[in-house]
């Protein structure tokens, strides 16, 4: 069994919370889980054990979460929202010879949200400035 494989199967869910139901049994000693970790799963003296960081990290997500599996991370996505679609529009309709760095600066919004918007939501194509909507560009309501 290679090495990489092993470490994933170490850290299973219910690995992680045996680890952190021994660190509370153990009057909170980190080393103490790490000891009956290694008996209960007959890891070898020299072989790895989860760290006391890890520990420390599965017993945060629990009291946390209440759960030591990792979370999904990741931001919520609200740049395409109805709101931002509409005043990337009404810009657009205002001075559509800006360019979309500068309508970016001025709504707030990122260059790549403005263009996202431009291309995905209503249809356009872009180029760095924006001389004339394109005949295929939807700015309408």
């Amino acid at each position: 069994m290679n090495s990489v494989q092993f470490e994933m199967e170490l850290l299973t869910g219910a690995r992680r919370a045996f680890a952190v139901k021994s660190f509370y049994k153990n009057n909170d000693s980190y080393v103490a889980a790490q000891r009956e970790f290694r008996k209960k799963f007959v890891i070898h003296r020299n072989s790895k054990v989860p760290s006391v960081h890890a520990i420390k990290t599965w017993v945060n997500d629990f009291e946390e979460t209440g759960s030591t599996v990792k979370k999904k991370g990741g931001s919520v996505k609200t740049v395409r929202t109805s709101h931002n679609i509409d005043a990337v529009r009404a810009s657009f309709e205002q001075s559509p010879r800006r360019s979309a760095v500068r309508h970016s600066k001025k709504m707030g919004l990122s260059e790549n949200s403005v263009r996202c918007i431009l291309h995905l939501d209503l249809h356009c194509g872009y180029r760095k400035r924006f001389q004339e909507p394109r005949s295929t560009c939807y700015v309408g309501p």
